[in-house]
Order: structure tokens, then sequence, then C-alpha cells
């Protein structure tokens, strides 16, 4: 199965990370984003999909990794005016896989920029590219401008501290 390169993300999304690193397989596919639950609430629509790739392989060190390739468009609520607006995800990750939690803290201890995640014999891949996702969107997503139509609340009652600064510039007086 060496190199074989599936296309259908149904057709395999339980994989054993480490065999699929160290056989170099690779996988691909397209998900459709009302498939991936963990991110509905985030979204202001759950139409369209994502196009993802995993590849697997070796690094100098001999160390088993993933690569994890994310591409598409969603729609998210601006935290500003409330209306949809697209972010385009495109995330590319190399995870570093490692035998258990003491190897993998180690290796963090050793280089924080490093990536990575123990190695699983029941990886789901779509969860893998769910999470994927879910790091790639900004936590408070805004237009760059609202626009005009953009909603401004006038308040009636007096800024208390612009009462300091008449203060204040009287004193200098």
């Amino acid at each position: 199965m060496r190199g074989f390169l599936y296309s259908f993300w149904f057709l395999m999304t339980v994989i054993h990370s480490g065999q699929f690193a160290l056989e170099g397989e690779k996988i691909e596919g397209t998900i459709p984003l009302s498939e991936l639950g963990r991110l509905h609430d985030l979204l202001a629509s759950t139409e369209g999909s994502m196009v993802w790739k995993l590849s697997g392989g070796i690094d100098k060190l001999e160390r088993p990794w993933l690569f994890v390739d994310v591409e598409g468009e969603v729609q998210l609520v601006c935290q500003r005016c409330l209306k949809p607006m697209p972010f385009f995800v495109n995330v590319g990750s190399t995870l570093v896989q490692f035998p258990d939690e003491a190897h993998l803290d180690e290796a963090e201890n050793a280089d924080e920029d490093l990536e990575g995640i123990v190695i699983d014999p029941e990886l789901d891949v779509i969860a893998l590219i769910e999470d994927e996702i879910l790091l790639a969107l900004p936590f408070a997503p805004r237009h760059e401008d609202c626009g005009a139509d953009r909603i401004v609340l006038k308040d009636s009652k007096p800024n208390p501290f612009a009462v300091l600064a008449q203060l204040k510039t009287r004193e200098a007086e």
C-alpha cells in the first residue's frame, strides 16, 4: 500500500498514525462543513466544504510525522457588526509523533516550535482535520471595516471623565 492515494474521506477515517507515517501513506478528500459539528457554533453558515490532505513520513531524527493540509472558506460572525464575514482557512501543519506523553513533553521542552502528538493506533482523521481548522480560526473575528451601516449607540448620559477633564483645565488657569 506504500504511497497509495485515497481520495475519498469516507473510505478511511481512522488510521494507525505511526504506521501511516512509516509507510509514507497519503490520503485526501473534501468534507462538507455541515459534517464538522464542533465548528457549527463558530460559523455564520455551514454551507461549503474544506479540501484536505494528510501525508506521512519519517524525519531526519527517524521520528514519524504527519503533514496536515487544509484549505477552504468559512463564513464567520464578525464580532463588531455580527454579520457574516468570509475567512479563508489555509493550514499546513507538520505533527511529529512520539510513543508517549513523556517523550512528547521532552521534545517540546527542547524545541518550542515543535508541534507534536502521541502515536494513535486509532486516529480519527476527520477529527484531526477539524482540530486544525479550529486552531486556524481567529479568536474574535472582525471585518477590517464593517461599513457605514454599522449601528453606533450614543449614550445620553454625560461622560464622568469629561467633568474631570474640565476640572483639570480650570486648575491649570
